[in-house]
């Protein structure tokens, strides 16, 4: 890496830093911004063509054409999609962010985390759709999935109220590191600090869906750290990762010199345990490798250690001391000194990895496992 491109990318690095994360509103995706016609936003890069659509993201847009009245049953969505009559695109290309497989459509309420410093763009996350089976982050076409979209949009007020005063995330995310999280394989300890500020502003329906949604946090996170990586886009000659994710095709990321341009390689399986299940698994999928990118997730599972365990005998012991944080570019002064932040691409570094969930490739059992995706940039 050249000393001009190094500089530029350490300038990202410092604007990352400067970045004071809040969680500000909680809105249709369609008041946050406008779409073209008929248009659904899934994980990752863009698809080279609609025939690469996996099966679990097809599942997925097919449940959110159908929650947006666009079809009259799934068979016709699922061809109105194929066809290109419905439109697939990239989430982080219109500032949102989604998890795994789930598909966001124009009605769907959604976080939206705002830089309080006012240096970068807000972004926005769909709503946790919290437990399976009935969620579509993973893909299965599976009966109350459509009750679980129909329950969202009901309590999507509710939560817009309670945010009526903004939560500052990084003490959220604070609490996590400090209480055994990686902050996206295991997010319990910033779930309870979130629901601590949440659960006292609702009721009803609204607080008996988030006691249940044991990872509302993690979408708010996702939102958090693209927020963070994403304001070191637009300096000349910087090499870090600006954007991160992958469509269970390919994975993707941006750099903040070119931040309009997806690099690609083909996504690779999650290196983990199976529950039980002898499906074959997707390959990486998912806009939560935002949270990896920034330097959680996979390079701070020294934190976690309770998820840890169930990895060691999966993925390389450097992911298990802060040998993990080394392709990073800096600290951050609200988190412990050996974890370090902002990815640059390029840069000869240890191996990279993302902490996902594994779902089944044909779309019929969700959630088969999780692991951490090998990842080079």
């Amino acid at each position: 890496m050249s000393t001009e491109s190094s500089d530029a990318t350490q300038r990202s690095c410092e604007r990352m830093i400067a970045v004071r994360p809040r969680l500000a509103r909680c809105v249709p995706l369609g008041n946050f911004r406008a779409l073209p016609a008929r248009t659904l936003l899934h994980a990752g890069p863009p698809f080279a063509s609609r025939e690469q659509i996996p099966r679990p993201v097809l599942n997925a847009a097919v449940a959110a054409a159908l929650f947006e009245g666009w079809a009259p049953d799934a068979g016709m969505a699922a061809d109105a999609i194929r066809n290109g009559a419905i439109v697939l695109a990239p989430a982080q290309d219109h500032g949102v962010v989604t998890p795994l497989a789930f598909v966001v459509s124009p009605s769907m309420y959604g976080l939206v985390v705002e830089d309080e410093a006012a240096g970068a763009a807000a972004k926005f996350a769909p709503l946790n759709d919290g437990p399976p089976p009935a969620a579509l982050r993973f893909g299965a076409a599976t009966p109350g999935r459509d009750e679980r979209l129909a329950l969202l949009a009901r309590i999507g007020p509710a939560l817009s109220r309670a945010f009526a005063d903004p939560i500052d995330m990084l003490p959220v995310m604070r609490a996590g590191i400090a209480g055994g999280d990686d902050l996206h394989g295991r997010v319990s300890a910033a779930n309870a600090a979130l629901s601590a500020y949440l659960l006292p502003r609702l009721d009803g329906e609204a607080r008996a869906y988030l006691e249940t949604a044991n990872q509302f946090v993690l979408n708010a996170l996702m939102a958090a750290c693209a927020l963070m990586i994403g304001a070191g886009e637009g300096i000349a000659d910087s090499r870090m990762v600006t954007a991160a994710g992958a469509n269970g095709v390919d994975i993707g990321w941006r750099i903040g010199g070119e931040p309009t341009l997806w690099r690609t390689l083909p996504a690779t399986l999650p290196a983990g345990p199976r529950f039980g299940s002898a499906v074959e698994a997707l390959p990486a999928i998912g806009d939560s490798a935002v949270i990896d990118a920034c330097g959680f997730g996979a390079a701070a599972l020294r934190y976690a250690p309770e998820l840890g365990e169930t990895l060691r005998s999966f993925v390389p012991d450097v992911f298990f001391d802060a040998r993990a944080s080394e392709p990073f570019l800096g600290p951050h002064p609200a988190f412990p000194a050996d974890l370090r932040f902002g990815l640059a691409a390029g840069r000869p570094s240890l191996p990279l990895g993302v902490l996902l969930a594994a779902i089944d490739a044909g779309g019929e059992q969700g959630l088969i496992g999780r692991g951490v995706a090998p990842w080079s940039c």
